[in-house]
């Protein structure tokens, strides 16, 4: 077997596996129910209506469908993508726009543009995997900035002292990673003030914002809050914001398109990045897309797929108060929108161990919480997905983590009792 090792660069070197699609591969059994996967639901598939718009560009645009297309994006999606964008506040022109292939793809061009070894990212404490992925595979870190105990964004004094300390230690800080729609892992909804701070706090330091935002029309509780993106326009339009987007959850996911949204010269340099990638998105797939699209059925079926997880989400948060231990230190969030929610368990437990239990014991998976933190993870939390699975084998799931859970905390406490008891007892 060669050793490629000397022949890696020092980026491929660090290079880290993500652990979401490693877990996966524990939960491919059919008997096992899983938490652990952002997969939307099947069931929310348009599958006719695309048919249908795939036959029409086979019929149509069969020839411009199949051949290579421009790095920018097709002109047809993106007039459809500025007309949905609009409807929901957010005014941009063409040279605004650029279609990549998800926004995985565009976390990765937004970390290779701007990110040189050892820069920083300042990043939720914890963050999404994915963005901790491609920040790692340039050589660069997380600034980790805790979340406030209210769950409405950073903890705007932490963030300040962490920037300055960073700062002073002569770290260059090149942009800030949020979800602000329903976070992953957590699956809360940034406040208009907290984002109004943040918005602040990057004009003050003259720092790009980059605002991941795949979920965000998917809110089936409450009212919506203006994005990051659309404060900016709406006020100084410094243009400072990169705004990324997918079909991933609003449509389907195995498309494999989304874009990014930003000032035409940030557009500009990453059309050149995505040059040297893949030289243009699916042609097929964004003509598809914007057949579809014209339709004028995708705010349709977002608004049908709002209403399935507002569903799911509550089936699963009237399990876990039905099912789990009672105990002040396991406590859950309840989120408005996205397709996840995280749970807190105490401090001495470690869901690293735990998942092997829960997927060998009781054939229920989740995602293990260190996986979103860069550095000094925190491993006594789990994020669990509700969007994927039916109501009965939610209930069901929730039974089996909390009977997982429950056996931990005895075990734990038998031990403990164990260890203090006194001396001849």
């Amino acid at each position: 077997m060669p050793n490629f090792d000397s022949v890696y660069s020092a980026n491929a070197r660090n290079m880290k596996k993500s652990v979401i699609r490693e877990l996966l591969k524990l939960t491919v059994q059919p008997e096992i129910i899983s938490f652990a996967g952002g997969l939307p639901a099947p069931e929310t598939f348009p599958v006719a209506d695309l048919k249908a718009a795939a036959d029409v560009v086979f019929d149509k645009h069969a020839t411009k469908a199949l051949q290579y297309g421009t790095t920018e994006g097709d002109n047809d999606l993106k007039a459809e993508l500025i007309k949905f964008e609009g409807r929901q506040g957010v005014t941009i022109a063409p040279d605004n726009l650029l279609i990549v292939s998800a926004s995985q793809q565009a976390l990765d061009m937004v970390a290779k543009v701007f990110l040189d070894p050892g820069d920083y990212v300042i990043a939720g404490r914890p963050t999404y995997v994915g963005a901790i992925q491609a920040i790692q595979s340039y050589s660069a870190k997380v600034l980790g900035i805790p979340f406030t105990p209210e769950q409405d964004g950073f903890d705007m004094d932490a963030l300040d002292r962490e920037y300055q300390k960073a700062i002073h230690a002569g770290s260059k800080v090149k942009y800030i990673y949020v979800i602000p729609d329903f976070q992953n892992p957590a699956g809360f909804c940034w406040s208009l003030a907290k984002r109004k701070a943040l918005l602040e706090f990057s004009y003050k330091h003259d720092l790009i914002i980059v605002e991941d935002s795949p979920y965000r029309e998917i809110r089936f509780i409450g009212e919506h809050v203006p994005s990051i993106y659309q404060l900016d326009q709406q006020g100084k339009n410094v243009g400072n914001i990169v705004n990324l987007k997918t079909f991933s959850k609003i449509l389907t996911p195995g498309v494999r398109v989304g874009w990014i949204m930003g000032h035409k010269d940030l557009i500009g340099k990453l059309v050149i990045a995505k040059q040297a990638m893949d030289l243009c998105t699916n042609v097929f797939a964004q003509k598809w897309l914007a057949e579809y699209m014209a339709t004028g059925k995708l705010d349709g079926v977002i608004k049908a797929t709002c209403a399935n997880y507002r569903e799911k989400r509550n089936v699963m948060v009237d399990a876990l108060e039905e099912h789990m231990p009672k105990r002040w230190e396991i406590k859950w969030t309840k989120p408005e929108g996205g397709l996840f929610l995280w749970i807190s368990l105490p401090k001495f437990m470690n869901t690293d161990e735990l998942i092997y239990k829960a997927v060998e014991q009781e054939k229920v998976a989740f995602v293990v919480g260190s996986a979103f933190y860069f550095d000094n993870p925190e491993r006594n939390a789990m994020r669990i997905n509700f969007s994927y699975s039916n109501p009965d084998q939610i209930r069901e799931g929730v039974k089996r983590l909390a009977r997982v859970i429950e056996s931990e905390l005895k075990a734990y406490e038998a031990g403990h009792r164990a260890q203090t008891a006194p001396e001849g007892v």
